[in-house]
């Protein structure tokens, strides 16, 4: 009687675990699902749609810092929409394919990096003017995950 009391316990034991783990690979499903949203609801939102269309508008060759003042706001909504998506990839919250070929926003990122990369580059090494006065502070470790992002979709997009 002992042993069939066992065998039920184990049964029961291992029935649980297997309600756990099945919760769980739902939850995460469901996380998932919401990052995906929640990246498409602010790629599509009027802040981001208007900060990208000033920097589709920017000239080649443009000023970096008349940038920063001029647009320095809608610039870092780019910059930080596009590294915490990247940061969302990495730890694997917000799926790749997004950005793949197949994917609507790579196109995007990449865009936004090549016409972004010296406004990045002048933040990351800090601005001085003619007069040794520092009007930007150096921040090396600016868009560096949203660097890493574009560089794993260039990678994707040349296979």
């Amino acid at each position: 009687m002992n042993c069939i009391k066992e065998n039920a316990f184990e049964i029961v034991t291992a029935l649980l675990s297997a309600t756990a783990i099945i919760i769980s690979l739902f939850s995460l499903a469901h996380h998932r699902i919401e990052a995906i949203n929640a990246y498409f609801e602010n790629d599509r939102s009027k802040a981001m749609l208007n900060a990208r269309k000033i920097a589709h508008n920017l000239e080649t060759g443009y000023d970096p810092v008349e940038i920063m003042n001029k647009y320095g706001n809608e610039i870092a909504y780019i910059i930080i929409s596009y590294s915490q998506a990247a940061v969302l990839v990495k730890k694997r919250q917000l799926p790749f394919w997004i950005f793949s070929k197949q994917g609507p926003s790579g196109y995007a990122v990449i865009r936004m990096w090549e016409k972004l990369e010296p406004y990045i580059d002048m933040r990351r090494k800090g601005y001085e003017d003619a007069n040794h006065n520092i009007s930007i502070y150096p921040n090396p470790s600016l868009a560096n995950s949203f660097e890493e992002l574009y560089k794993r979709i260039m990678k994707a997009y040349s296979k």
